[in-house]
């Protein structure tokens, strides 16, 4: 009906107009204890109350706008006192400096969480502003609250690393790198906490991310996310090679005891890619494993060893200009780099208001 279509537009220019005000706002603790609690009561319980078509998928990017933007002002504060406190009091001001949003995610996420992946979970198409925003969401909170994470039960937190995953194997863009960065993220967070959780995670979901990494990397669908997947798995070799993981990761019955993780993961991949590519030589796919392992530091390196390797594949014979995208971009970005360097040298060749402040 016209009445309500109206009415729905200015909820969602209500809600453009609070995420503005956030964004802009200086007095965080205003923010935090006037805005936010009100918000949040009204905001939450009428989304997951709503039929799937009459939620808005502007109160997702509202959520992730205010747990940034609570969180960014803070951030510099911690390292500013970091050499001057002992461990106790940095402790203790690292809680109250993080604490800001942290003690909202439960509730966050209890009202959008499930019932948003409901709505996107039956196929990679329906709902697009949705899945965009649902993912940045996932992708804040692992930024800028992440103690949070680890205080959901086991089955919400599944759902996080299925979804993340399930975002990389999207077919748009925006969701697909959201999906991947949240990984290298989340893999990155997790390598810091204390060596139990750190163990128990990697145990549990590391040959998971990694079969999904490959999975994404040899499809031939996916080929502009290969900047991102690279990423991942150059940071997954890297923490297994490195001896940054102290705990296996694998599951006992998985691997022998006294299995390295190395030699696990050469076994693990080469059992992969053997099963999903039969006309490659086993001889092949033990170089290419061995290459992942020497330059999981050298991110050039690594990803030309990937582009070799996919180039090699019959599933990708044809035009791979895609996995040279991010090459593309830099060498258009150096060559305007350049012009604009030689037109700011001609007087009269920019317009002031396309000049930096240095550059006037």
């Amino acid at each position: 009906m016209p009445k309500v279509r109206g009415l729905r537009t200015i909820k969602k220019e209500i809600l453009k107009l609070i995420n503005t005000y956030v964004d802009r706002a200086d007095d965080l603790e205003m923010v935090r204890n006037t805005l936010v609690p009100g918000l949040l009561d009204a905001v939450l319980s009428d989304y997951r109350r709503n039929v799937s078509d009459a939620r808005e998928a502007e109160v997702l990017n509202v959520m992730s706008t205010i747990i940034s933007k609570l969180h960014v002002r803070w951030t510099p504060l911690r390292s500013r006192f970091m050499v001057v406190l002992t461990c106790d009091r940095l402790h203790m001001l690292t809680d109250c400096l993080q604490g800001l949003m942290e003690d909202q995610i439960p509730t966050i996420m209890e009202n959008v969480f499930e019932c948003t992946l409901e709505m996107i979970n039956k196929d990679f198409s329906e709902y697009p502003e949705h899945r965009v925003q649902f993912f940045q969401l996932l992708r804040s909170i692992n930024l800028y609250c992440f103690p949070a994470l680890l205080r959901l039960d086991s089955r919400q937190f599944r759902f996080v690393i299925d979804s993340c995953m399930w975002a990389s194997k999207h077919d748009n863009r925006d969701v697909e790198a959201s999906g991947l960065n949240m990984c290298i993220e989340l893999l990155n967070n997790m390598a810091e906490t204390d060596a139990q959780t750190c163990n128990t995670f990697f145990q549990s979901f590391f040959t998971t991310i990694l079969t999904d990494a490959f999975f994404v990397l040899t499809d031939t669908d996916h080929k502009a996310g290969f900047k991102h997947q690279a990423m991942l798995l150059a940071r997954m070799f890297w923490l297994v090679d490195s001896g940054r993981l102290q705990g296996p990761v694998y599951t006992p019955e998985a691997a022998p005891a006294g299995t390295s993780n190395r030699e696990f993961v050469q076994g693990y991949a080469q059992n992969l890619l053997s099963n999903a590519f039969s006309n490659l030589q086993p001889a092949q796919i033990t170089t290419f494993i061995d290459h992942l392992f020497q330059y999981n530091g050298d991110l050039p390196r690594f990803k030309l060893t990937l582009r070799d390797f996919l180039i090699s594949l019959r599933e990708f014979a044809g035009d791979n200009a895609e996995l040279y995208a991010e090459e593309r971009e830099q060498e258009a970005k150096d060559a305007r780099d350049v012009e604009r360097q030689r037109a700011i040298k001609v007087g009269g060749l920019m317009k002031p208001s396309d000049m930096d402040d240095d550059e006037l």
